[in-house]
């Protein structure tokens, strides 16, 4: 008889399965581990002596997971078919688990504050590869040859066992603190837990510090109002101290505290974050080594949170604090949550590099990411990360700079791979759809089996003349105007100034003043309307076509009006998610399919995706679940064209 023990983990990465893997050698269990689709099924025998205890072990050493769900445990008289594939040796890029964190915080260990703490299952690996394969000689610890105690444990320790970037305070990278007057190193042990805790006591007299982290360079001060907040990101430092400030579901709150440690945007709930903030904040929890320690000597200092913007090298800040090797960070992972459904918005950590399927065995690239077969699977990853490329066939984003020299290079539109992304996903390709790609424009698609097709195409945006596109958008719209330069003369002036390319939402941003004039800003302006019931802001004007100066002209009637801000923005949505919800129930009907795939990083926005569910939920729209549904999802979708 055998006892069977199952988690659900969506998603194909190994870090849980070899947390437990370790923690069964180090328990002397003998315990047969899979991982299968979307579960890691443990199994041993009922009456194994140790199995309470690596139970009980395995609560403190598990961490959570964005991927995690729930567990089941039962007996069987069979053991469950074990798969003896060996999956290819990708660079992870997550949080410390919690053993290399105690490890961190331990006295007594050789890494003792020591940073780049990390194990084959977790930690910053990423930027430290060059390329692959996945080994010591091609990442930047080549530079660095281990010590003893750690030569030892590429052996002895389980989570360390051929660990390409192992290294400790004796044999690894010092890290280094100057000011205009000094210059301090770590390069011992007490001396690095002495740079945070001068960094921290800085941060906390106001003062700021540059800090190279695993993920670039951030510059970290206090939040202030009368600094300029609107492009910083908040890090709280106590995980106790979250629900105090701010306003989260249970999901958000396990989100932040995930070993994945994704950007997530939540409702403000204390007053001093609101005046800070308003009603929304970009949040993040320490994601790595340098901001973990420098997270725990804030709280010493009795700093709860602290702000951070991602900048370059050469930010004036009052200290800096970096090291000498030049990793090249991946973009931070946006996270959206609405009840249990949680979806990837844009970025590259957490999930890339991937494993994927390719059917065509081509090589596509997309926003500096390229899907490559690497030793017989394909691999996507940043492309500078593959030295030499063999492929009868490449493909390429338009509008990418990339010049790939191939004497077969195709160039594919971003809203057709990005709705194949969607349909390959949930095994639908080759059945008819109708899909909507919302990314900065609006597209209505058909796919019809063999290939996507735009059904409903948008009205190009140009910035330039704004005024005169819309003055003479329709009868009385030149009074329009004229109010309106009359009323907001400083908007309407840098409207009019304008040239170059710039998209619709960030001039609707501009046009309503909001100090982040971007997507991002719209969205979060819009969650802080607390209310029911938007305004019909107009989205279409004829052809069932949205009509970009229409919308504008719209807006700014509102604004005449003295409508609030964050109603208007409330209310774009909504209208938006209204003429979705009538368009594509005729486009279903026109072409007899009860597909729908929703893609672009747009429908990251509660009251949108709110409003889709309502009017569109009866067709249980499909989207990303793998990938982001941002742009990030192109190459893989190019590999199906």
């Amino acid at each position: 008889m055998y006892f069977i023990f199952e988690l659900t983990f969506r998603s194909d990465k190994p870090y849980i399965r070899q947390i437990i893997q370790a923690q069964a050698e180090t328990s002397s269990i003998d315990m047969h581990i899979i991982q299968d689709g979307e579960k890691i099924i443990l199994a041993c025998r009922r009456d194994e002596e140790n199995l309470e205890a690596f139970l009980l072990a395995l609560e403190q050493t598990l961490p959570a997971s964005l991927f995690l769900g729930k567990s089941r445990h039962y007996f069987s008289d069979e053991l469950p078919a074990i798969s003896d594939k060996v999956q290819t040796k990708l660079p992870l890029n997550i949080a410390p688990c919690p053993t290399c964190q105690k490890e961190m915080f331990d006295v007594s260990s050789r890494r003792y504050y020591y940073p780049f703490t990390s194990c084959s299952a977790c930690g910053t690996q990423h930027p430290f590869v060059t390329h692959y394969p996945y080994i010591r000689e091609n990442t930047l610890m080549k530079f660095f040859t281990p010590c003893k105690e750690c030569r030892k444990e590429l052996t002895d320790n389980p989570l360390r066992r051929d660990y390409p970037l192992i290294s400790c305070i004796e044999c690894g990278i010092n890290v280094r603190m100057t000011d205009a007057k000094s210059e301090r190193y770590a390069n011992g042990k007490g001396e690095y837990r002495k740079l945070f805790e001068v960094s921290a006591r800085a941060i906390s007299k106001g003062k700021s510090v540059l800090l190279k982290t695993m993920h670039g360079y951030r510059k970290y001060f206090l939040p202030s109002a009368k600094k300029r907040l609107a492009k910083t990101t908040l890090m709280m430092c106590d995980a106790n101290r979250l629900n105090t400030h701010l306003m989260m579901v249970t999901q958000e709150f396990n989100a932040l505290l995930s070993i994945e440690r994704p950007l997530l945007r939540v409702a403000t709930k204390s007053e001093e974050l609101k005046t800070l903030y308003g009603s929304s904040v970009q949040v993040k929890y320490p994601d790595d080594g340098m901001s973990m320690l420098l997270a725990r000597e804030l709280l010493n200092a009795g700093v709860e949170y602290v702000a951070f913007v991602t900048c370059h090298a050469n930010e004036e800040a009052d200290f800096l604090v970096d090291f000498d090797i030049p990793v090249v960070p991946q973009k931070d992972m946006r996270l959206f949550i609405n009840q249990d459904t949680k979806l990837f918005v844009s970025g590259e950590r957490i999930l890339f590099p991937m494993l994927v399927s390719n059917p065509q065995h081509v090589v596509t690239v997309a926003h500096e990411l390229a899907a490559v077969e690497l030793d017989g699977e394909t691999v996507i990853d940043n492309f500078e990360h593959f030295e030499t490329v063999q492929t009868a066939e490449i493909r390429v984003l338009e509008g990418d700079v990339f010049e790939s020299g191939h004497s077969n290079e195709f160039r594919f539109l971003q809203w057709k791979a990005s709705m194949l992304s969607v349909l390959a996903e949930h095994e639908k390709l080759g059945e008819k759809a109708v899909g909507v790609h919302f990314d900065g424009q609006l597209y209505f698609l058909y796919y019809n089996g063999k290939e996507v097709i735009n059904a409903v195409p948008p009205i190009p945006f140009e910035s330039d003349n704004l005024w005169e596109k819309i003055a003479t958008l329709r009868e009385g719209s030149d009074r329009l105007v004229e109010n309106y330069k009359k009323h907001f003369p400083d908007i309407y002036a840098r409207l009019d100034a304008m040239e170059g390319d710039h998209d619709i939402f960030e001039v609707t941003a501009i046009t309503l003043g909001l100090e982040d004039e971007s997507l991002e800003g719209i969205s979060a302006e819009a969650l802080s309307f607390l209310g029911k019931g938007g305004l019909q802001i107009d989205t279409r004007v004829k052809d069932n076509r949205f009509d970009n100066y229409a919308f504008l002209s719209s807006i700014m009637s509102y604004q005449l009006a003295d409508v609030e801000s964050s109603y208007l923005c409330y209310s774009i949505y909504e209208s938006f998610g209204d003429y979705i919800g009538e368009i594509v129930p005729q486009l279903i009907e026109k072409v007899k399919t009860r597909n729908v795939v929703l893609t672009g990083e747009t429908f990251a926005n509660q009251s949108l995706y709110g409003r889709i569910q309502r009017t569109l939920g009866m067709y249980k729209p499909m989207m990303n679940r793998n990938l982001p549904i941002g742009k990030e999802n192109a190459v893989y979708g190019a590999l199906y064209l």
